[in-house]
Parts: structure tokens; C-alpha cells; sequence
């Protein structure tokens, strides 16, 4: 593998936040590289180096850290393919710095984020500081443009294709995509809506002719409460008017009472006139009155 040098042209005369700036990548038995750590500058970095020395790998390192598919790097079609032959697994680490007022959640992530991609055979993961994870459209040609997207633009002679360039870069495609995606996803969703209506229609059925049934029964009930009350006002109107025949007679009764002195002082005047008469006249006077008719009971 030949010499590779990157040169830094910082340029500290001009100000300008360094949030989301690469300061450091280390490979580790990744492609050509057994162990390869580069710092860059905050500005433009250019990295030169002879053919088959690993330049083309390091940006699609930053490819792969940053989220990207092997078949989006144009350089493989798994992620394994990217160890180095004889290796078991692959590291990318990539440092970005994060300060200045577009720092993202300093009070969580601090000055300095590592993102850290580790491959192996099997499997892949990405470690990012309080492991979260977070992607940057490595797709976007304004973000990364490999070798064979340059040399696709650069020989790109007809409006079309620079127009497909700039729709791609300012994130048309992306937007076209998505909205492609959800008027597919609501097309979807409107016939499983339909679906289901038509699938639930026996359902609501059922349920109203119930609701009509608990409503006629709840009718019911009341009608048995109304039957239940007035059941208890005719045994109490049955009690009401007992208790009125009943003051009645006793009032009757009480009447009564008052004229028996009376029709005693009576019977005991008769009974003594009866006592002075004489024998003979006692005697006619008992078969006088055996004689007459029983008369009616005086009320």
C-alpha cells in the first residue's frame, strides 16, 4: 500500500461555528487498512496518495459510520466485505466535534462525539456517546460525493441529469420518495379502513338492535316500578279506608254508649210504674203486650 498524507489549510481568520466538524477518523482492519487514524482541519482537507493506497477507503468509511449501506458505497455489497482479508472484524471511529451555538445537546454529549461502527462477520453495530444513534445522509451528493458520482456529474452534458443531481442535493428526491411512500401507505390505509367498515357493519347492526332491546327493557322496568308503587298505594288506600270504617263505628259505638243511661232511667221509670199497678192490671198488661208483634230495632 502506498504513502497517503492529508493536508489541513485551517483558517482561523474567519469565524464560524465547529458543531458537526470531523476532526479525527481511525480505521481499524478496514479494506486496505490494518490501522489508520487521521486528524483533519476545520476547513477544506485534501488527502493525495498513489493508486491502491487507500484514499477511496476512508471516505467510505465515512460512509459506513455515518449509516450507510454497503451497496449505497458502491464498493460492496455486504458489510463484511469490508474487513480486511484475514480479519475477523472491522472499526470505524469517527470524532465530530460539537461546539458553538449548533452544538447538538452539548449538556449530554459535551464538546466531542464519537460515533463508532464495529463490523464483524455476523453482525454490525453503532455506538454513539449515552448510546444513541444518529445518521447523516451519506446519499446526499452535496454531503459525500464518491469517486464514481464525480466522475458521473462531471460527464454529465445534458439538463437532465443535472437536473437529477440537484433534485437528489436539495432533497427533492428524498421528499418525492417519502411522499410516494405515504400516498402508497394512506392507499393502504383507506382500503383496510374500508375493510374493516364493511367488516364491522353486521357488528354495529347487533348493537343497535341491543341498544333497542336495553331500551325497550329499561321501559319494562320502569312500567314494574310504577306497577310495584301503586301495588303499595292500594294496600295503603285498603288500610286507609278500614281505618275509616272503623272511626265510624266507633263513633257510632260512642253514640250508643251516651244514650244508654237515658234508656235505662226509662226502663227503671216503666219498671216501677209497672211495680205500683195492681196484680189483675200487671196480668193484662203481660198478655197485652205478648200479643203485639216484635217491632224492628230501633237505630
Amino acid at each position: 500500500m502506498g504513502d497517503s498524507r492529508v493536508f489541513a489549510q485551517p483558517l482561523s481568520a474567519l469565524r464560524r461555528s465547529s458543531a458537526g466538524i470531523i476532526s479525527r477518523i481511525r480505521l481499524e482492519n478496514f479494506m486496505c487498512h490494518s490501522s489508520l487514524q487521521i486528524e483533519f482541519g476545520e476547513w477544506l482537507n485534501f488527502i493525495t496518495g498513489q493508486n491502491g493506497s487507500g484514499k477511496s477507503a476512508i471516505l467510505t468509511a465515512l460512509c459506513v459510520a455515518f449509516g450507510s449501506r454497503a451497496k449505497e458505497t458502491q464498493r460492496a455489497t455486504t458489510l463484511k466485505e469490508f474487513i480486511k482479508t484475514g480479519c475477523s472484524y472491522a472499526v470505524i471511529q469517527v470524532e465530530i466535534k460539537n461546539e458553538g451555538e449548533d452544538a447538538f445537546k452539548p449538556e449530554i454529549y459535551g464538546d466531542l462525539i464519537i460515533v463508532e461502527r464495529r463490523i464483524s462477520v455476523s453482525t454490525s453495530s453503532t455506538v454513539l456517546k449515552d448510546h444513541q444513534e444518529k445518521k447523516i445522509d451519506v446519499e446526499n451528493p452535496c454531503v459525500i460525493m464518491s469517486q464514481d458520482k464525480s466522475r458521473e456529474f462531471l460527464h454529465s452534458g445534458n439538463d437532465k441529469d443535472k437536473f437529477k443531481f440537484f433534485f437528489k442535493a436539495t432533497l427533492l428526491q428524498q421528499v418525492n420518495d417519502l411522499l410516494v411512500s405515504i400516498e402508497t401507505r394512506l392507499g393502504s390505509a383507506n382500503t383496510l379502513v374500508e375493510e374493516l367498515e364493511k367488516s364491522i357493519e353486521p357488528i354495529l347492526k347487533e348493537l343497535n338492535e341491543l341498544q333497542v332491546k336495553i331500551r325497550n327493557m329499561e321501559h319494562v322496568e320502569e312500567i314494574s316500578q310504577q306497577v310495584h308503587k301503586l301495588k303499595k298505594k292500594l294496600a295503603w288506600s285498603w288500610v286507609y279506608d278500614v281505618d275509616r270504617q272503623l272511626h265510624e263505628q266507633s263513633t257510632k259505638i260512642e253514640k250508643l254508649k251516651d244514650r244508654i243511661p237515658m234508656c235505662q232511667a226509662r226502663i227503671d221509670r216503666q219498671l216501677d210504674l209497672f211495680c205500683g199497678l195492681p196484680i189483675t192490671s200487671q196480668t193484662s198488661l203481660c198478655i197485652k203486650l205478648s200479643k203485639r208483634k216484635p217491632q224492628g230495632r230501633v237505630k
